[in-house]
This record gives structure tokens, sequence and C-alpha cells, in this order.
């Protein structure tokens, strides 16, 4: 599975909007709209490894945290 395969299963899973992504992962809403462009879109631009890391890491984190 390519990242941004995996980056739109995190947003559905997760109930993610771009702009959270974006708040996630620290980039600009931009950028999430730039990686979700379909493969052949002119302006995609592949999501790093490091994002889905971090994401993937942010979201392991925060279902770990208890409800208040």
């Amino acid at each position: 599975m390519n990242n941004r395969d995996q980056l739109i299963d995190l947003m559905i899973t997760h109930k993610l909007e771009r702009r959270d992504v974006a708040q996630l992962v620290h980039v600009p809403i931009d950028t999430v709209h730039h990686w979700l462009l379909p493969m052949e879109a002119h302006g995609r631009v592949e999501i790093p490894d490091m994002a889905i890391e971090l994401l993937n890491l942010k979201l392991e984190r925060r279902s770990q945290l208890p409800l208040t």
C-alpha cells in the first residue's frame, strides 16, 4: 500500500478532516491537498514516509489517552 492510500485509510478510520491531518503533522493544509491528489494529477506531491509515521504515532498516542 502506498503512502497516499495509507493516509486515506487513516483519515477514514480516525474520522480526520484534511485540516486535522495538517495540524497533526505540522504542514499547511495545501500540502495535504497535494498529497491527496490522484496519482496522475498535476501538482501531486508524494507523502513523505516521516509524515505517515508521525501521524500513526500521534493517532496511537491519542487513542491511549484517557477520556475526560
